[in-house]
């Protein structure tokens, strides 16, 4: 009788298990689906010429396939100049914000000083603020400038500056759990602490760094508010202002718009798949070694 009411139990875990499965991956699918199908949408009408776009039934697939979309966009209204605009700007913004993030975390990290557990809570305190109350105020300093503003040199430095303190909480955990035997071994060497950090640190921590490159990079690259600010000439626009821009200018010509943004994503897709295995490895590690 006992048997019997285990074996009972035993299968109906089982069958409940099973179902909670089903219930899980269908929730994954469901949602995995409503996030590609706009994708789809916009590379579909990005293939479109004008005189399909709004041909009803709405064509997924397009039959009548064309790339002059991507060619007017980089050719005739110059896209190619924000796309560079942008890469000016986030290239050497994502490599700041990484060695500062990196840098400030390996400090609070490996280094004990009076008063670190209260800096590094008036920094994580930070976080609490929104980045929106800070804008006028930074917008305000830096216009009192005349050289900071329409300079995308003023984008780099704030990009790069921006969201330290979550990386350096981000990082932190990373760089606590490599072995303190490796740096001992490092400091009996001769190596320096700026040489522990470049050549033990940073390469025990790739995993962590490059899931900060895409994150910060992602951040940079999308941003339209901030360099709206700074930036007035049209010639130093970035892709999210100039996209913006074409709108306004010539309608809303939903082919041009999507191949623009469709352009506008490429080098976000090449930075993840750069990284992915970092990503990968940073998320199955737990994403935070706390």
């Amino acid at each position: 009788m006992i048997k019997n009411k285990k074996v009972n139990y035993d299968v109906s875990f089982v069958l409940l298990r099973s179902v909670g499965k089903v219930i899980f991956y269908t929730v994954l699918i469901v949602g995995a689906i409503a996030m590609i199908i706009p994708f789809i949408y916009m590379v579909s009408t990005s293939l479109k010429p004008m005189a399909s776009l709004f041909t009803y039934p709405p064509q997924i697939f397009p039959t009548n396939i064309t790339f002059s979309n991507y060619l007017r966009m980089w050719e005739v209204f110059g896209i190619g100049r924000y796309f560079l605009n942008s890469t000016i700007i986030a290239v050497p913004a994502v490599l700041i914000n990484v060695f500062l993030s990196s840098l400030t975390a390996y400090g609070f990290a490996k280094f004990d000083f009076p008063g670190k557990n209260i800096f590094f809570t008036i920094l994580i305190a930070t976080l609490a603020v929104p980045g929106l109350l800070l804008v006028i105020p930074q917008f305000q300093m830096i216009s009192s400038v005349h050289f900071l503003m329409n300079n995308q040199l003023t984008i780099i430095l704030t990009d790069g500056i921006g969201g330290i303190a979550f990386n350096a909480f981000f990082l932190r955990g990373f760089f606590e759990g490599i072995a303190k035997d490796i740096v001992d071994a490092a400091e009996i060497d001769g190596c320096n602490q700026f040489q522990i950090y470049y050549k033990i640190i940073l390469p025990q921590s790739l995993p962590a760094l490059g899931t900060l490159a895409i994150f910060s990079f992602g951040g940079i690259w999308d941003d339209y508010f901030w360099p709206s600010l700074i930036l007035s000439s049209q010639s130093k626009w970035t892709l999210p202002l100039g996209i913006l821009a074409f709108q306004g200018e010539y309608g809303v010509q939903w082919n041009l718009v999507f191949a623009a943004s469709i352009i506008a994503m490429i080098p976000t897709l090449a930075i993840y798949i750069a990284f992915q295995k970092y990503f990968v490895q940073t998320i199955s590690e737990g994403g935070l070694k706390m």
